[in-house]
C-alpha cells in the first residue's frame, strides 16, 4: 500500500511502473515532479502542485497493482 506520507523516491523505487503516474500528474500541474519534488512525502507535493491527493494516490496505487502483477509473471 501506498501512503501519502510516502516520499516520491521511495514509491517509485519499490514501484517502477508509477513514475508513469508522477509524469502524467505532473504534466497536468504544470511541473515535472520527479525533477523538482523526488524527495518529498507525496501528500506534500501534492499540495506543492494543486493535484488531487486522492486521485494521485488512486492512480499509484493501480500503477502499483499492475507492476507487482507484471513481476510475478
Amino acid at each position: 500500500m501506498i501512503s501519502p506520507q510516502d516520499t516520491i523516491l521511495d514509491t517509485v523505487y519499490r514501484h517502477r511502473a508509477t513514475e508513469a503516474v508522477f509524469r502524467a500528474h505532473g504534466d497536468r500541474a504544470g511541473a515535472c515532479i520527479l525533477c523538482e519534488a523526488l524527495f518529498e512525502r507525496i501528500e506534500d507535493a501534492a499540495t506543492r502542485y494543486g493535484i488531487d491527493l486522492a486521485a494521485l494516490l488512486k492512480d499509484l496505487e493501480a500503477a502499483a497493482a499492475g507492476d507487482s502483477l507484471t513481476k510475478g509473471a
